[in-house]
């Protein structure tokens, strides 16, 4: 199983100290996803919120009022010191997960001449951040292929083509840009002799074969009548990330679940009631590419300012004061679920310019639209998504 994600930002110029712990930071991620999740379209879709908030953090260390609110608000922290610390000791921890391939890269393109961070985001950057620091000169024509490249090569080459040559010009001063990528093998692989094609309901009405995989195992296995939705947890080789399923008893029950996940459903502590028990199982083989438009999606969710060229707050980024605000952000990402696990991968950028209860023996058939996420044994998502059929 594979799964990449990207987060892509260009910047163009125009109180006391608080600890969290694990589990807080982890719920915080988590309702940041579902919420995440519950805006995008309404299509077969994989994403990672967490390569969003990578940056989105780090621009909340760089930016006073308005966004500097509205960015801590989406994250679900405090205060400066509490991204310092959570992030510090978030990263630590993914890093040292066993049994998967999971990659975290952060890196901050920078203008070439007479621009720099400034000195306290750079130590921001470095040190909470692990980011890789750049100059660049954004006019040249082969700027954002080599980023690209970059991207490519944090990625396992699943993700491409994530900038435009068009989304630089002499006004750009910083792009932030995060790549996430998993692979993992499923403690109990599907045998592919039982893969089969077979009914997909993509509504009430509408059905479509897809390659579906069985197997009978012992699963940590959950029902929660209160949303009306089976839960599924399969672990990743090493027992330390798992993908978690929801599956809704209706066939056109996904956008309700959905709108549970974001209402502030705890989905997180809903893994502490999980048994494990002998599950019958069949899900869809699948692969999906994704990208996402973080200008349109991010507003949603309340985070608005930043892409304001008149009154952003992004002023303490760059070492000479210049206000910033992002002219674009986009996300790409990619899943890969098959009989021996899951790959995936996401990248994410920003360009800154200038202003202007359980059953015995159940049956899990996913045979129509689920939410789906990869969990780190810290119970923090990585990757979430929707399958509704093939695209």
């Amino acid at each position: 199983m594979w799964f990449f994600s990207i987060l892509f930002i260009p910047f163009f110029l125009k109180p006391a100290h608080t600890n969290m712990d694990s589990k807080a930071l982890s719920t915080s991620i988590a309702k940041f996803s579902a919420k995440f999740c519950n805006q995008l379209e309404k299509t077969s879709v994989v994403s990672s919120p967490l390569s969003a908030e990578y940056l989105l953090a780090l621009l909340a260390l760089g930016s006073e009022d308005p966004a500097h609110s509205e960015l801590l608000k989406s994250l679900g922290l405090p205060d400066d010191d509490a991204v310092r610390t959570s992030f510090t000791s978030f990263a630590n921890k993914l890093k040292s997960i066993k049994g998967i391939t999971l990659n975290i890269a952060n890196k901050v393109y920078i203008q070439e001449g007479d621009y720099d961070l400034s000195p306290a985001l750079k130590n921001d950057a470095v040190k909470v951040f692990d980011a890789g620091l750049e100059k660049m000169d954004f006019t040249d024509s082969s700027a954002a292929g080599l980023i690209n490249k970059w991207v490519e090569s944090k990625t396992n080459e699943r993700i491409k083509d994530l900038l435009s040559p068009d989304s630089l010009n002499s006004d750009t001063r910083l792009v932030l840009v995060n790549a996430l990528y998993f692979k993992g093998t499923w403690v109990n692989q599907f045998d592919p002799i039982h893969t089969m094609d077979q009914a997909f309901h993509i509504d009430a009405n509408t059905t479509v074969d897809v390659p579906m995989m069985f197997i009978e195992e012992e699963f940590l296995y959950g029902e929660d009548p209160a949303i009306n939705a089976q839960f599924l947890q399969m672990h990743y080789a090493g027992e330390e990330a798992s993908m978690l399923i929801v599956l809704p008893r209706e066939v056109d029950g996904v956008d309700d679940l959905l709108t549970h996940l974001a209402d502030g459903y705890d989905l997180v502590g809903q893994l502490d009631k999980l048994h494990r028990v002998k599950v019958k199982v069949t899900i869809p083989k699948f692969k999906i590419e994704t990208e996402i438009d973080l200008k349109s999606l991010l507003p949603k969710m309340g985070v608005e300012a930043i892409f304001d060229p008149h009154n952003s707050g992004i002023n303490k980024l760059l070492d000479n004061g210049e206000m910033l605000h992002v002219s674009k952000a986009v996300q790409k990402a990619f899943i890969e679920v098959n009989e021996e696990g899951a790959e995936a991968a996401a990248a994410t950028g920003m360009v800154l310019m200038m202003r202007c209860a359980p059953m015995s023996s159940p049956t899990f058939r996913a045979d129509r639209s689920f939410s789906y996420t990869i969990f780190t044994s810290e119970r923090a998502p990585l990757f979430t998504g929707v399958y509704r059929g093939p695209n």
